[in-house]
């Protein structure tokens, strides 16, 4: 058994589409579809490999001291910070799997011992892992004498899964699709170090005040490039000349405010004929780029306005004679006539941080992507006030947001609304690889772009399709999810295609668990010794898979699947009944779907 045929009939798909939505009859459907699979010549063991996705629809671093040998002062352990409400197991893992790119063998128990408190302190607190700082540490091949876009990939799986600071690391992935640049985009493609600073930008303000966010946002040269605001004029209608208003756009409809008023809760405001209230008019599009001209890259290296070379590490600066300095009025707020443009810009940013949909919308956005698709109205509007004042008078505070996400009631302990959400597929690869202690097989540390980082997961890091990122957060997939009015964005990505790639990623990623004889250096591998030493008790491996994948909540009837698969091997077979238990474990619905502890 090395192989797996995935069975793709209509009558199997249409009962997968059912499994993604349904949150009732789920185990009656599981074996109604076993059984009609076995129909067809198939195992059980087989057969749930390959519709268990869609049936649910850096390290150590050391330095010399020089100081002779004197033994430095020992750390002293921050405090335990006493739990408000001491959380349970199945909490804990939830919120491991919230806060990081996924537990490593250890982690609950660091959890248990510090407490939830003290541990989201330490992380809060921990200086940011820069991508670029690492990247820079990675030699350049001898064919090439600058990185590129795989260098980049690879650099975010290494901080993905060793950087310490993994609650920043994972809010900056998080912020990356909200605020989005791609290297399919305009001139990015060639620009790895400009994309890598722009990712980095985004870890450091993860935990900062939103104003500082959105304006790094709007004047770091990659998103002047890619949404068009570097080198913006001001008009000159003689020659048919307008201000561009691609950026205008885009920073009021997915940065801040969105496309409709909203309450404090989220849930869209209603005028007196039931219509919805759109947030902003075309006049203040284009009074709006007219705002955001005369900016373009520092140090320009040319003296043509249409030239983008120069430093694209520094924010951009402003031209005074590119920019427009007459009166224009954005959503009912006047900006004055001889304001400079930097007067213009402060007084925007301030605009969009203050407006009532500011709040609501990216804390909803931020629950989506850490917690669960279909927050309530309450959770977001406890999250939006947290938005709004952090409790000493601060509004945009994202320490503050971040910690009310994850700690939010609805996030210990469910809720009415539907607890489903389904991982991404990245999130997914880096939840299995840090649970078996995943590290690149080059003895230099450096990883390589092994994994099929572009194009095998449906998404990649800073490469969406467009601004709107990979999907919306606003998707439902016909049938019951869209019936109830709940959403699953994730879903938006998920095809047969992307399906059988990751599924193949993960077969590949199973069997390459040489953790010290693995001689092809651009591999991953994991470590699977303590897994084999048990592997002929099929009861302790599934239980150690259990501990590490699924938070000790595998369900009897996937136990029985992964049971049946190990009893049709030879005790002889050791790695190839782990390899063959964790690929039924982490293709499952199971694994791929998060729900909220109840």
């Amino acid at each position: 058994m090395s192989s797996y045929t995935v069975y793709t009939g209509s009558d199997c798909y249409k009962l997968l589409l059912s499994l993604v939505c349904g949150k009732i009859r789920r185990q009656k459907k599981v074996f109604e579809l076993s059984s009609m699979l076995k129909r067809y010549g198939f195992k059980l063991s087989i057969c749930i490999l390959g519709f268990s996705l869609l049936s649910a629809c850096g390290g150590e671093s050391s330095s010399d001291s020089g100081d002779g040998g004197v033994t430095p002062p020992p750390i002293i352990p921050p405090p335990i910070t006493p739990e408000p409400i001491p959380l349970t197991q199945d909490q804990r893992y939830d919120l491991l799997y919230r806060s990081t790119f996924g537990p490593q063998p250890d982690s609950y128990q660091e959890l248990r011992d510090l407490g939830y408190v003290t541990w989201l302190d330490e992380q809060f607190s921990m200086a940011p892992s820069l991508h670029s700082t690492r990247l820079k540490e990675y030699p350049l091949e001898a064919d090439r004498d600058s990185y590129n876009q795989a260098d980049r990939a690879a650099v975010w799986w290494d901080l993905s899964l060793n950087a310490p600071d993994q609650l920043r690391q994972r809010v900056a992935f998080a912020l990356s699709e909200i605020f989005v640049i791609s290297r399919y985009g305009s001139n990015l493609g060639g620009r790895t170090l400009e994309m890598t600073d722009y990712y980095d930008m985004l870890v450091t303000h993860a935990f900062g005040n939103y104003r500082d966010l959105i304006e790094s946002v709007t004047l770091h040269a990659a998103m002047g490039d890619y949404l068009s605001m570097m080198a913006n004029q001001k008009a000159d209608p003689e020659s048919n000349r307008y201000p561009d208003e691609n950026y205008a756009r885009e920073v009021m409809q997915l940065f801040s405010i969105g496309l409709y008023e909203l309450n404090p809760d989220g849930t869209e405001k209603l005028d007196s004929q039931g219509q919805l209230i759109p947030t902003y008019t075309q006049d203040d599009i284009e009074n709006l780029a007219r705002v955001f001209t005369g900016w373009h890259i520092a140090e320009k290296s040319q003296p043509g306005w249409g030239s983008k070379n120069g430093n694209w590490f520094v924010p951009m600066i402003a031209y005074p004679e590119y920019h427009d300095d007459e009166e224009k009025v954005v959503m009912g707020e006047v900006f004055a006539q001889g304001q400079t443009a930097e007067q213009d810009m402060a007084q925007a940013m301030d605009m969009l941080l203050n407006h009532p949909n500011t709040a609501p919308l990216i804390s909803k956005h931020l629950i989506q992507r850490l917690v669960t698709s279909n927050p309530s109205p309450a959770y977001v509007a406890r999250v939006s006030a947290l938005f709004v004042d952090n409790g000493e008078g601060v509004r945009g505070d994202l320490e503050a947001v971040i910690r009310g996400v994850l700690t939010d009631s609805e996030a210990l302990s469910g809720g009415d609304r539907s607890p489903v959400k389904m991982k991404e597929p990245l999130i997914a690869m880096t939840n299995f690889f840090r649970a078996f202690e995943a590290k690149s097989a080059d003895p230099s540390g450096r990883f390589h772009n092994s994994i099929g980082t572009f194009g095998s997961y449906g998404q990649s890091p800073l490469g969406s399709p467009s601004v709107f990122n990979f999907f919306s957060p606003d998707y439902a997939p016909n049938g019951e999810i869209a019936d109830a009015n709940d959403v699953a964005p994730e879903f938006e990505i998920l095809s047969w295609n992307n399906f059988i790639l990751t599924n193949n990623q993960l077969w590949s990623a199973t069997g390459r668990t040489d953790y010290e004889g693995e001689e092809n250096p651009n591999r991953i591998v994991i470590n699977t010794a303590s897994l084999e030493a048990i592997a002929n008790d099929h009861l302790a491996l599934i239980e150690e898979i259990d501990r590490r994948l699924l938070s000790q909540r595998m369900s009897e009837p996937l136990k029985d699947i992964v049971l049946e698969a190990l009893e049709d091997l030879r005790d002889t077979q050791q790695s190839l009944k782990v390899r063959n238990a964790l690929y039924i474990v982490v293709t499952s619905q199971e694994f791929h779907i998060e729900e909220l502890a109840q």
